[in-house]
């Protein structure tokens, strides 16, 4: 979805009045970046550059789209048309902070091969509190997982505490919570004694128990067993094969099926790769690889290629045969950080490296005069860059034998993808703006490469991290680019440690450009990965979040909508609250687009209850922007996804203020057209749902007990509409037929003692 020129300062096509051009001394950002975020920039509305508000809201439902309020400019409709990516699917979010989802726990259960120690730390738990230590990759977080889910007789209420949580003070969060996950322990702030008795006594309160899952660290847990006298639980891994077995039998449950897809196998390749200290995840990649020759997608002699654990032995051999080869280490590294785009864009992205480096990636330089370091050069001892002349002997005139670093025939993108192992993927098919085009991706043949590669550049040569900071933080304002730049300035974070690990990401976090910005944003999502950096990120975010600078909260905002805030969804609202300052300046409006996109990140990724909390928590404060900006976004949540049909459904904690905030909306004067106008398409959308009609009439007969303008413009709406079969239909004529009669609102079967009708009543 693409923005216009600075695009989150500026008006979508359309929006602009006739006659009215942009003063550029009041844009902050360059007028020559092109930066698209990743979001519609429709959604919410935009300035007009006469400080009016022109209303141009887009709500999606149902394969369906509808316009509300004044409207001016394009139109489209993109509702996932075209393949999906392969291989980008939604990523899994980790919670770090919040309930954990029903889907991470099915994943840890499903194919779990249980470890010897596994029945002992079972029995340990009963104490209600458990330490496990083990190296990384050992299965620690998916054996604690286990542990709760099994203690809590299958409940799926678990919790994550986040890993730099005072432990001393914390308490539990509510009595439907069978289990605390806290996935790390902050070094800062060591357990003293007395503290374990004291969770156990607030854990035995609500019944419930928690995992602290530990670092590999003897010098923690030799302090632990002296300090707090309890003996933490050793993780380490089941033998490969039995996780295999386990792994294989719950992704194809036919025996008959799983010994074909043995029987496929080269003679001896599962003894050879099973032979080593293979942890979970590496026998868990090794089982998808088995799995997916049934289907064709791999063939039994790929596998051996393809194993991301096989890459880590084989970088050094790979860098030192690009040495001479300027064209395919910037290929290589280009490839590192954009693989799975289009194959001109990994080109592309190449070229531009080979120029920004100058020369830093020849091993050898011209001592002539008159040109400048290309490729297609003979090196010293007689050695020949890729690409170089052949001749029978030494050249009598050196210049003679060089090939031009222009000569558009230099390399060819075939030995490219040869040099560096890597190959062309199928072709997708993706749709935006309007049309559909084809991409043709580069993906390394085994996986996970590119992360191998950039780990062990970025720790062993280290003016190289600059060079790729630089060409990085410059790349254009396509979404595409920035999300994998972003994922890559995060994890070398964690690559480098010390107190400047977050120096380049805090660089771009205040920079002029949306584009660092968005950088910076999905890098500091990723460097929140790691316990000890996270405790920084958030610190540099609350930080951020409550100074002066737009271009810093600006990049809060959006860092909550990236994994940080779905991973920790309490603590991005408390941050999206502050980093909002309303609709002031068309800086101030930009921040709050940003702020717009991440409560309906937050609110699509799993995290609706704690979003919807908040969001009634704010329509109450003093702050009037704050207040106002909840009211604008509860449209949007309210037909964007089905959690607000389950809880009317099912009168579950928030029918009440759903009713309560759909009652405030419709009769804001501002705000009534595009609620009523998003409650219509709802109610078409109905048509043929059995749960979806009800808990529209639910809806509806709530709102009908307190009939004020905004709901009887919207029943009038409803009367009038030219589908027939439209839900709420009778509803609607029948309460204003009362209310014309000046008779008390009525009830309908099966409504009339609904207990949301109570909440449906405002002052």
């Amino acid at each position: 979805m693409a923005g216009a020129e600075a695009a989150d300062v500026s008006e979508p096509d359309g929006i602009r009045p006739a006659g009215v051009e942009l003063d550029p001394a009041h844009d902050e950002e360059s007028s020559a970046e092109t930066f698209d975020d990743g979001f519609d920039d429709e959604l919410f509305g935009a300035p007009g550059i006469d400080g009016l508000r022109y209303t141009y809201n887009k709500i999606y439902v149902s394969n369906s789209t509808v316009n509300t309020g004044s409207v001016q400019g394009g139109q489209r409709v993109d509702n996932g048309a075209g393949l999906a990516r392969a291989g980008n699917s939604v990523p899994r979010v980790v919670a770090h902070e919040g309930p954990i989802s029903a889907t991470e726990i099915l994943d840890a259960v499903t194919g779990f091969a249980e470890p010897e120690w596994f029945s002992a730390a079972l029995a340990e738990l009963d104490s209600r509190v458990l330490f496990l230590s083990g190296e990384p990759g050992t299965g620690r977080r998916t054996a604690a997982l286990n542990l709760l889910h099994r203690h809590a007789g299958g409940s799926m209420n678990l919790r994550a505490v986040d890993s730099d949580e005072d432990l001393a003070a914390w308490h539990p969060t509510d009595t439907a919570t069978r289990g605390y996950l806290v996935d790390g322990l902050f070094p800062a702030r060591p357990l003293q004694p007395g503290a374990v008795g004291n969770l156990r006594r607030l854990l035995n309160d609500v019944g419930a128990r928690m995992v602290i899952v530990l670092p590999d660290d003897p010098v923690i847990v030799r302090s632990l067993a002296r300090a707090l006298h309890v003996t933490p639980v050793r993780c380490s891994p089941p033998p490969p094969r039995a996780v295999f077995e386990t792994r294989l039998e719950a992704e194809v449950p036919s025996q008959t099926e799983r010994a074909q897809l043995l029987a496929n196998l080269e003679p001896g390749l599962l003894d050879e790769l099973l032979a080593g200290r293979l942890m979970p995840a590496q026998v868990r990649e090794l089982v998808d690889a088995v799995v997916s020759t049934g289907d064709g997608g791999m063939t039994s002699g790929d596998i051996r290629n393809r194993l991301s654990y096989l890459v880590e032995e084989e970088v050094p051999d790979l860098l030192r045969s690009l040495r001479n080869d300027p064209d395919g280490l910037a290929f290589l590294l280009a490839t590192c950080v954009f693989e799975g785009l289009d194959h001109r864009i990994v080109r592309e992205q190449a070229e531009r490296l080979i120029d920004l480096a100058d020369g830093q990636l020849h091993s050898v330089l011209l001592e002539s005069t008159g040109n400048r370091p290309g490729t297609g050069v003979i090196t010293g001892g007689g050695a020949r860059q890729p690409g170089a002349l052949e001749s029978s002997g030494e050249p009598e005139n050196p210049q003679k034998s060089l090939l031009n670093p222009r000569f558009i025939f230099r390399r060819s993108l075939a030995d490219l993808l040869h040099t560096v192992g890597a190959e062309y993927g199928l072709k997708e098919y993706h749709s935006a703006h309007g049309y559909t085009y084809v991409v043709e991706p580069v993906r390394f043949t085994r996986h996970r490469q590119g992360e191998a590669v950039l780990r062990h550049v970025w720790r062993e040569y280290g003016r190289l991290s600059g060079l790729l900071t630089s060409w990085m933080g410059e790349v254009n304002g396509e979404s595409d680019l920035t999300q994998p730049v972003g994922r890559i300035m995060g994890m070398a974070a964690r690559w480098g440690g010390g107190r400047r690990a977050l120096l380049h990401i805090r660089e771009l976090a205040e920079s002029d450009r949306a584009t660092g910005r968005a950088v910076a944003a999905y890098a500091l999502g990723m460097a929140a990965e790691d316990p000890v950096l996270a405790s920084e990120v958030k610190h540099r975010l609350f930080q951020w979040s409550v100074r002066s600078s737009w271009q810093v909260r600006w990049t809060v905002a959006r860092a909550c909508g990236t994994d940080f805030g779905a991973a920790r969804p309490d603590q991005a609202m408390r941050l999206l609250r502050n980093a909002y300052r309303g609709q002031g300046s068309r800086q101030e409006v930009a921040v709050g687009k940003a702020v717009r996109h991440a409560l309906v990140n937050l609110f699509s990724t799993g995290n609706q209850p704690t979003v919807f909390r908040h969001l009634t928590t704010w329509t109450d404060t003093k702050s009037s922007g704050v207040a106002r900006l909840s009211l604008e976004i509860f449209p949007h949540l309210l037909v964007s996804d089905t959690w607000c049909q389950k809880q009317l459904l099912a009168d579950d904690e928030f029918a009440g203020p759903i009713v309560d905030l759909t009652r405030r909306v419709i009769n804001d004067d501002e705000l009534s057209d595009p609620m009523c106008q998003a409650l219509v398409l709802w109610c078409r959308a109905a048509t043929g749902d059995d749960r979806h009609n009800t808990a529209v009439e639910t809806l509806l007969t709530a709102l009908a007990q307190d009939m004020r303008h905004g709901v009887l413009r919207l029943f009038v709406m409803i009367d009038r509409d030219g589908d027939p079969a439209i839900t709420g239909r009778h509803i609607a004529r029948q309460a204003l037929d009362a209310w014309r009669n000046g008779e008390p609102p009525a009830s309908f079967p099966g409504h009339a003692d609904h207990p949301t009708q109570p909440h449906g009543r405002t002052p």
